[in-house]
């Protein structure tokens, strides 16, 4: 049983969820990637808003911040990371031993990124390994079950 102060924090590795289920990347795929992104950071904002008090996902994505081609409303247990100068797969490690450090509670890594699945347990994590074949909903789904009464 959950306890109720209990928050359990996930790590999405956005950019690489977005090339998984959408197969595709570079520059020449920009403006469609960017959509995907807003895509992506709307089916999560829908999801926290429902696990409001039991769940914090946080989104990153590699490179530098975005101007959204729409507006995007985040609930309060949403973020949004960008990486910058770093490779967001940095971030999300560096994330998973804070939260160690702070003995704030475990990190579940979403990706479909084997080496950072197996660095993100090594480092204390879980890794949600995710493939082609699951789909977002598939995603969204298997997060949202494991909070369901």
């Amino acid at each position: 049983m959950l306890k109720s102060h209990q928050v359990f924090l996930y790590c999405v590795d956005g950019t690489n969820l977005v090339r998984q289920f959408w197969g595709y990347g570079g520059p020449e795929f920009r403006e469609q990637e960017e959509s995907d992104c807003v895509t992506l950071v709307e089916s999560f904002a829908a999801l926290c808003q429902s696990l409001t008090g039991s769940v914090q996902i946080e989104l990153f994505f590699d490179g530098e911040g975005r101007g959204w081609q729409r507006p995007v409303r985040l609930p309060e247990n949403l973020r949004i990371r960008f990486s910058w100068e770093e490779p967001a797969d940095t971030l999300i490690l560096d994330r998973i031993r804070a939260r160690a450090f702070g003995h704030e509670g475990g990190v579940t890594v979403v990706t479909a990124d084997g080496e950072l699945g197996r660095r993100a347990r090594a480092e204390g994590g879980r890794w949600l390994a995710v493939s082609a074949r699951d789909g977002l909903e598939r995603v969204l789904h298997s997060i949202e079950a494991k909070f369901s009464k």
